[in-house]
């Protein structure tokens, strides 16, 4: 009886325990405002705030899907800074803090993973930070959530987003550089023209400071080679983590609070 009591105290202090730290969480943002004052490689980085970027995120009534995919592109684009230093890990998150989800800060130390790239395209947007692949996953999850046609597409040196509309039409999505391209993957590859012509003005998206970069051709090679295919990216577990940060404090504190009802049921029948 005496070990039964101690496991129970002992699951209710930790059930206890782990409910503060996700409640304490929802006080606190993902989001350092230093991040504007970041020194990144692109001009003009980031513009928009998460408040801001929330308010932009849903579709309009009379917005088509091309309209609504082509201007959450650029929300994407304006909310978000393109770093993914190690210095920054602890400073903008890319770790994840225990208030935020103690289950993915586990496994994250588990795996032994540096950073962590968000699948819920509401947490990208609101920690704001992260090279190509983790601006694109957040536009695929955001346009996937508004029952539009996502995938990823790794070009081996770049993430894009290739989306498909009802009526057939394809589009080619650069959130991280700032693109819309009115042509499928397909169309890009068959003809380097459409990408020279999308990027022409590539040299532009740089910061002055910043001497080597990529250029127009060497996006037309990147879309070019072989080898370029869908980049899968798995969700369930993260979506999963969010609910059971809460249930299993919860399944934690329900046995103690049963034994202490349970108690007192006899004592009042006594």
């Amino acid at each position: 009886m005496r070990l039964k009591k101690i496991l129970l105290v002992t699951m209710f202090i930790l059930g206890s325990i782990l409910l503060l730290i996700s409640v304490f969480g929802l006080f606190k943002s993902l989001r350092n405002e230093e991040l504007y004052s970041e020194i990144t490689p692109y001009k003009d980085d980031i513009s928009i705030g998460f408040e801001e970027a929330k308010k932009q995120w849903k579709q309009g009534e009379m917005e088509s899907d091309k309209e609504f995919a082509a201007r959450v592109t650029m929300l994407v684009n304006s909310s978000m800074a393109h770093y993914w230093r190690d210095e920054g890990i602890n400073k903008y998150h890319m770790k994840i803090p225990v208030w935020e989800n103690y289950i993915l800060s586990i496994k994250q130390w588990i795996t032994g993973n540096k950073k962590y790239e968000f699948r819920n395209y509401k947490k990208v947007i609101e920690r704001g930070v992260g090279i190509c692949s983790q601006p694109c996953i957040g536009l695929k999850y955001l346009l996937n959530a508004n029952g539009i046609e996502a995938d990823l597409w790794d070009l081996q040196g770049h993430i894009i987003v290739g989306t498909t509309f009802e009526d057939g039409t394809e589009y080619t999505l650069d959130p991280d550089y700032g693109y819309v391209i009115p042509f499928g993957m397909k169309a890009l590859q068959e003809d380097p023209e459409l990408i020279r012509e999308a990027y022409i003005h590539h040299d532009k998206v740089y910061a002055p400071h910043l001497k080597e970069h990529k250029h127009t051709e060497d996006i037309v090679s990147m879309y070019t080679q072989e080898g370029n295919g869908i980049y899968y990216m798995k969700k369930p577990f993260e979506d999963f983590s969010y609910w059971a940060k809460w249930i299993l404090p919860i399944l934690l504190i329900l046995p103690y609070f049963s034994t202490i009802s349970r108690r007192l049921s006899v004592r009042k029948k006594a």
